[in-house]
């Protein structure tokens, strides 16, 4: 929380901020902001006197800006306390409710890539395929051509796995029985047999998974769940290598922590409530 830097006895209004400030300021609205976030979760609510002592204001000063935020609807006054209502969350809403899951990814898979030295993607599911709604590669590296966009069978890529492991069970029977048969004599697994459904109760178990030439020959790809701060499971994140000499294990153990750790931080970023969309 902001705080000003002097004090004052007096009903006008203190300076707040470091060094010179610009002249267009308008430093009532800097206060009511103080004033705002003078409240959080250790201070659901407080008094005139703990708000005046938080914020660094004047009591006078300090309640007129809480009877206006009042009058506004952002606080609520119940006795000799204010509290914040809901109407705060309006704020910020706006601007983040029209955020894409891929305004949300891009940055941390720029820096996942950077770390890892792999390509790294954030898919979601479309019927019994996944969709790529933000790709990062490494410069000048040898990696699968994947646009943003690009549609590919579910069961095929480690994050199609990962999504599809997340369904309820109801749900995973509808999508694997849209998918289409594999070729016959092929390697890859029947979407509808009873292989891949062992496999996906072992990507449910662990909480990853691994796709080793799957999709093509010589790629190899990790995944692991995007989650809201609810639990939902609403995408996967993947870091893949194409023709690399590194035996597998060797790279699960290598991009795993950081995959998990980079789950995370987007998870953080996601908000309850707030219906991202994918593309």
């Amino acid at each position: 929380m902001p705080q000003p830097t002097n004090s004052s006895d007096g009903d006008e209004p203190r300076s707040i901020g470091v060094g010179a400030r610009p002249k267009d300021v308008v430093q009532s609205l800097e206060r009511g902001i103080i004033v705002l976030t003078a409240f959080d979760a250790e201070h659901p609510s407080l008094t005139l006197t703990e708000a005046a002592s938080r914020c660094g204001l004047p009591r006078s000063a300090t309640r007129r800006f809480l009877v206006t935020l009042v009058e506004l609807g952002y606080v609520t006054a119940t006795g000799r306390r204010f509290a914040l209502t809901p109407q705060v969350l309006e704020l910020g809403y706006a601007n983040v409710s029209n955020f894409t899951l891929a305004d949300v990814c891009q940055p941390h898979l720029n820096s996942l890539v950077r770390s890892l030295r792999s390509s790294a993607s954030v898919t979601v599911l479309a019927d019994s395929d996944v969709r790529y709604v933000c790709r990062a590669s490494v410069a000048g590296a040898m990696s699968i051509s994947i646009k943003v966009g690009s549609r590919i069978p579910a069961h095929l890529t480690a994050g199609g796995r990962v999504l599809l492991a997340a369904l309820p069970e109801p749900d995973l029977a509808a999508h694997l029985s849209s998918a289409s048969p594999p070729p016959t004599g092929g390697a890859t697994p029947d979407p509808r047999g009873d292989r891949l459904l062992r496999e996906l109760a072992t990507v449910r178990n662990q909480g990853w998974a691994l796709a080793d030439q799957l999709l093509d020959v010589g790629v190899r790809a990790l995944a692991v769940p995007i989650r809201t701060r609810s639990g939902r499971t609403i995408g996967a994140l993947s870091a893949s290598v194409v023709e690399s000499q590194e035996p597998s294990r060797a790279f699960v153990a290598r991009c795993l922590p950081r995959l998990l750790e980079t789950a995370g931080a987007i998870s953080l970023e996601l908000r309850n409530g707030i219906e991202l969309q994918h593309t």
